[in-house]
């Protein structure tokens, strides 16, 4: 997004009361004077977090979660700052920007055409009679209004230009339909029809719930579904990329993140029918395995994947992929099983299946135990051959996983090791000579003419070089004061340099104070939260420093007495440089005199305010 002005981001701020935010993602409750509600990021069963409007601030006394405005909704909707500020400023009807990116306009404009065709394909489900073989396939399938509603069903008629001419009715260019997927151009320009025909469509949304991509399902009578494919999804285009997207994560994710896991089917319909009974804690990947780029998405709003696993040959390749996965991603991966022959839908319009489906996500197996009984189930342990077999299959996988930059992976390995080394009756050296074997011949296998290897392939991630000086008592209190008393950074910008600080977080961020108030800005918590949208970690210790410091008193007084501090500390550097160089003999008279003058006794700092 372009660049936002600091005073911009400070009135979508202030335009937005965090108890008015807050009271529309979760009940808050008076107590006394106090703002209280359940806190949403932790199992809470009191109501531990707490509003502060005279700050605008929360903090939950349990888990410590806390910020302002801007935090709790990226905590809540798992999004970063750019989306959160956007979201905000929507909400306050504030225009962040005057001139967007062309990338941005691309974007509007494709989205623009998504809302509008979602429009006609739910307008004609509910309104038209040509769609009323739809309704029925869908009454049959027994999805209910609400949850059709719910996932902005629609449907596109048979005849093969039915929204090529609502587009041209409504003066919307068609360049822009072909742009996303939605209609082709005839051979010899001879106009453009429809991609989709006589199907139902399932709108394709982000995570923030902009559709951005159709699959649509032909009806069983169709007399197109001879000829083709009973599922079709959009073309990839700027906004659709399937390996990417995953149906209903918009409506899905704080579920997940309540219930501390995402469980991922293979159909549109078994999504909806899930959440139909009660279980909204389901997703679908796009008619293709489980990748990491879905894990990496997945995992931003619940620790834990469940795979629910379809009991043929190709649902064991979707384990086998999971299996990979949990091998090289930070992320807990299971897999549910389903009786035999039954499609998550299948099972929970059946009578009892609805328990039945909890039951078997509440009993997912993780995907090595998964993996290891089948392989267990199918070979003989009891031979050696049968043992090798085993064995060989869990490595190979591990053998191929690309390694985790950190030592997660390293922990990750030695725990799958163990355990198949236990179930097996192996010693682990045994195990690990036979899994550095496969590495090894996978690593000859790729070292072939013209193949590029990545730089940190194969190696043990780097240490770093030198630790981080701590902090000491008086850079700690130094940025307490100046956070909670913001006018006091004038004071000390021209007593106490960011050179004197060893801590380098803290020096950062009194550089970054400093700056804001050379700039003319106040030097507040929120303008330098702006300025470490690089350093998250910062901004997290910057509130907690703040917390402090508003419980000093007399914050002028302490400031002279942390700058005299600082003089002394320095007077300290100075004599131990006099006393090196005199060691050394490396001082000439005229260094001598000037160093004898800077060891003079320096005048006490005179406390901010009382001259």
């Amino acid at each position: 997004m372009p660049r936002i002005s600091l005073d911009l981001k400070k009135q979508v701020k202030a335009a937005n009361d965090i108890y008015d935010v807050v009271s529309t993602y979760i009940p808050v409750t008076h107590v006394g004077k106090t703002l209280k509600a359940v806190c949403p990021f932790h199992n809470d069963t009191r109501p531990s977090l707490q509003i502060d409007r005279q700050y605008q601030n929360f903090r939950c006394w349990a888990c410590d979660a806390k910020g302002d405005v801007f935090d709790f909704v990226m905590k809540f909707e798992k999004v970063e700052f750019g989306e959160c500020l956007r979201m905000l400023a929507d909400k306050a009807g504030i225009k962040l920007d005057t001139v967007a990116s062309p990338q941005d306009e691309v974007r509007s404009r494709l989205l623009r055409a998504m809302k509008w065709a979602e429009e006609k394909y739910r307008t004609c489900l509910v309104d038209e009679a040509e769609a009323s073989n739809a309704r029925v396939y869908l009454g049959e399938r027994k999805l209910a209004g609400p949850s059709v509603r719910q996932f902005g069903l629609g449907f596109a008629p048979v005849n093969g230009d039915w929204l090529v001419q609502w587009a041209l009715r409504d003066g919307l260019p068609t360049d822009v339909l072909v742009e996303i997927g939605l209609i082709a151009a005839r051979d010899e320009n001879r106009g453009h029809y429809d991609r989709f025909r006589d199907r139902v469509m399932f709108p394709i949304r982000d995570a923030r719930g902009q559709t951005v991509g159709f699959g649509g399902r032909i009806l069983p009578d169709s007399p197109l579904a001879a000829r083709a494919p009973k599922y079709y999804n959009s073309a990839e285009t700027p906004l659709f990329k399937k390996s990417e997207l995953i149906y209903g994560l918009d409506l899905a994710r704080h579920a997940g993140a309540a219930a501390g896991y995402l469980a991922v089917v293979e159909g549109y319909t078994d999504v909806m029918m899930a959440h139909q009974c009660g279980i909204p804690q389901v997703v679908a990947t796009m008619g293709t395995a489980l990748t990491s780029i879905h894990v990496n998405q997945l995992r931003r709003y619940a620790p834990k994947v469940i795979i629910v696993y379809d009991a043929d040959a190709g649902g064991m390749g979707g384990v086998d992929r999971a299996l990979e996965l949990f091998v090289s991603q930070d992320v807990e991966l299971a897999v549910a099983s389903l009786p035999d022959g039954l499609d998550p839908c299948d099972l929970l319009i059946s009578p009892g299946g609805v328990e039945l489906f909890r039951h078997a996500l509440a009993t997912a197996q993780d995907a090595l135990e998964f993996k290891l009984n089948i392989l267990l189930s199918k070979e003989n342990s009891q031979t050696v051959e049968g043992t090798r077999r085993v064995v060989d299959s869990i490595l190979s996988m591990m053998a191929l996983a690309p390694e985790m930059p950190s030592q997660i992976g390293a922990v990750r390995q030695e725990l799958i090791v163990s355990r198949l080394a236990h179930r097996l009756g192996l010693r682990q050296e045994t195990v690990w000579a036979r899994l550095a074997e496969l590495k090894a011949e996978r690593r000859r296998n790729e070292q072939r003419p013209g193949r590029v290897i990545p730089e940190n392939e194969g190696r043990e991630p780097t240490p770093p070089t030198a630790k981080a000086s701590a902090a000491t008592a008086i850079e700690r209190q130094l940025l307490e004061l100046l956070l909670a008393e913001p006018p006091l950074v004038s004071v000390a910008s021209e007593r106490v340099q960011p050179s004197m600080l060893q801590h380098t977080g803290l020096r950062r961020m009194l550089t970054d104070l400093y700056a804001l108030h050379q700039d003319g800005h106040t030097a507040d918590l929120d303008s330098l939260r702006f300025r470490l949208m690089d350093r998250p970690d910062l901004a997290e210790a910057a509130m907690k420093l703040e917390f402090v410091g508003r419980q000093m008193n007399d914050r002028p007084e302490w400031l002279g007495r942390i700058v005299n501090r600082f003089a002394e500390q320095e007077m300290e550097f100075a004599k131990k440089a006099v006393q090196t160089q005199l060691a050394a003999g490396s001082m000439d008279d005229a260094a001598a005199l000037d160093l004898l003058r800077k060891l003079q006794a320096p005048a006490k700092a005179s406390p901010p305010g009382s001259n």
